[in-house]
């Protein structure tokens, strides 16, 4: 098998896991279990390590799930109170002015690409040619310090990446530093990717030998297509709407009237293509496709992936999906696909794996999977 971005996982102290391990991982992998036992934070947490814990991503990730408040809802005064919504990061919720243990995650086997994400007290010193510095705090001097602030450390391995001030995210100062250097990556939503996101994604492969990988993706659902392109919305400024040419009809055609589930199709196309030499992740993969379609978009995802050295990590609740995903997999017969089982007992998410062949057993026997 190729070089993985990832081979193996561990996530601690993150949102639902105080430790989840993963001993390996395929290059498409699915990831099932129940509501609330963490898929979707484990997105999440592939999403920052891929993004070396990007704050931005930080506050993006709290917004979505409505655990940060906008400013202009506030009243003047609460920043300090809007900064501890980061307590919705860390396992347990705890109070991060008196909870300092840091969220980490990355390869089980390569310790120097570990993500650490960490808050403390920090005291600000202005140093030599009058630069200000972030000095860390030790807890005794908490309550002695002048001015203390609650700060972000971000570190890989022993490689300090940024410290920066929460309250920086949260009044949208001008001068933030700048954001660190990841990893290639796409995540795409239940509910799909923007028109933003898709004409930043479209621009990125239009006119290029991917592109085809993408009508090859909408012929899936209707073989008729022949083009695609995205033009502008003069009701919307500078909205830009996916519009397809089908054979023998005239003119072009919105792509959303061909049904939800082709503009589906065509976002997770785009990111599919775009999360080259990197991580693709998917939330509810299934999600707007009817059954029958899904064999084929996972041996296209199954081929571009290996073609393009993407890791793919997707998430499901349909046994439907599952079995198509299986059909895929022992198809492509290279060992590329893993079935990641979550489940919850005694507090504790752990993960079981499924490879292709205990995978075939599973879906022949009708075994419970989801």
């Amino acid at each position: 098998m190729e070089t993985l971005m990832l081979d193996s996982l561990v996530i601690r102290r993150f949102r639902a896991f105080r430790q989840l391990q993963i001993p390996r991982l395929g290059r498409v992998n699915l990831i099932t279990g129940k509501n609330n036992v963490g898929k979707s934070c484990v997105l999440e947490a592939l999403w920052l390590y891929a993004r070396r814990g990007s704050p931005s991503l930080i506050w993006q990730l709290l917004g979505a799930r409505d655990e940060s408040v906008r400013p202009y809802t506030r009243a003047e005064g609460d920043t300090e109170e809007q900064t501890l919504a980061i307590k919705y990061l860390f396992y347990g919720r705890k109070d991060v002015r008196e909870s300092f243990e840091a969220i980490e995650i990355g390869s089980l086997n390569f310790p120097k690409d570990l993500l650490s994400i960490t808050v403390g007290w920090y005291a600000v010193q202005v140093g030599e040619g009058g630069r200000r510095e972030f000095v860390l705090l030790q807890p005794e001097e908490y309550h002695t310090a002048e001015n203390p602030t609650l700060g972000l450390r971000i570190q890989v391995g022993t490689q300090e990446m940024s410290v920066q001030r929460l309250d920086w995210y949260i009044e949208r100062r001008l001068t933030r530093p700048p954001e660190p250097k990841g990893i290639q990556s796409v995540f795409v939503p239940a509910d799909g990717l923007d028109y933003s996101q898709i004409g930043s994604l479209w621009d990125a492969v239009a006119l290029t030998p991917l592109e085809e990988d993408v009508l090859a993706s909408l012929r899936i659902i209707t073989p008729e297509v022949e083009r695609v392109n995205l033009v502008g919305d003069q009701d919307f400024g500078h909205r830009r709407i996916p519009t397809v040419k089908i054979a023998k009809q005239e003119g072009p055609l919105p792509l959303r009237s061909l049904g939800e589930g082709m503009n589906r199709m065509f976002g997770l196309a785009l990111a599919l293509v775009n999360a080259k030499d990197g991580l693709l992740l998917i939330d509810e993969v299934e999600s707007g496709l009817h059954y029958s379609i899904q064999p084929d978009l996972w041996r296209l995802i199954f081929q571009v992936a290996r073609r393009l050295n993407v890791q793919v990590f997707a998430t499901t609740h349909s046994w439907d999906c599952i079995a198509a995903f299986q059909k895929a997999a022992q198809e492509d017969q290279k060992d590329q696909g893993l079935l990641i089982r979550l489940s919850e007992k005694a507090g504790e998410i752990t993960a079981t794996l499924f490879d292709e062949r205990m995978l075939s057993i599973a879906t022949r026997e009708q075994i419970e999977v989801r």
